[in-house]
């Protein structure tokens, strides 16, 4: 017969209370906390309704965006060019671009050397609109042409950026710099 080990029985003892939950605090103590639970129980409280843009239908989710985004972007909106001002900005796009390129492998990113080369081009001074890059070095500028249209780009080491676009009400061609 197996002699009696005092210590073995104290160690599975208390083991065995751990194992059973006996040794939780509060337990059987009169303490009312109790564990959290996986079961989820029907909720009191009602459904969210879902928002509405005002006019009954159901409004996008929030995202990233302030809820007034649109509203508070609208002074960037550009004014939509019609077919013939499209043709009339491809055109003179394709006059900048090839003197613009040749001024980029020239390693020339200066807004001066820019606004000559775009001067050059028989374009007159008050449609020209020439601004140094904050980073990466280089030059953004903007063209206007009538109606309301835009050449606008930028020249840097990497690449030559020429865009026909519309131009905005609040800024012309070229939108401010802000921050």
């Amino acid at each position: 017969m197996p002699k009696w080990n005092a210590g073995r029985t104290v160690t599975a003892v208390a083991l065995g209370l751990v194992a059973l939950g006996c040794a939780r605090p509060g337990a059987g103590d009169g303490d009312a906390a109790t564990l959290p639970s996986t079961v989820s129980q029907p909720s009191s409280v009602p459904p969210a309704s879902v928002p509405t843009d005002g006019a009954g239908d159901q409004a996008p989710p929030p995202g990233d965006g302030a809820p007034h985004q649109a509203e508070n972007n609208g002074w960037k909106q550009r004014h939509e060019l019609t077919a013939e001002e499209q043709r009339a900005g491809d055109a003179l796009a394709a006059r900048i671009r090839p003197a613009l390129t040749g001024l980029r492998a020239s390693g020339d990113f200066a807004p001066a050397s820019t606004r000559r080369v775009l001067l050059a081009l028989g374009l007159a001074t008050e449609d020209v609109q020439v601004n140094e890059m904050r980073t990466p070095p280089g030059t953004v500028f903007a063209v206007t042409f009538p109606e309301a249209g835009c050449v606008i780009g930028d020249v840097r080491p990497e690449r030559v950026l020429v865009e026909v676009t519309g131009a905005a009400a609040e800024f012309g061609c070229l939108e401010p710099f802000t921050h």
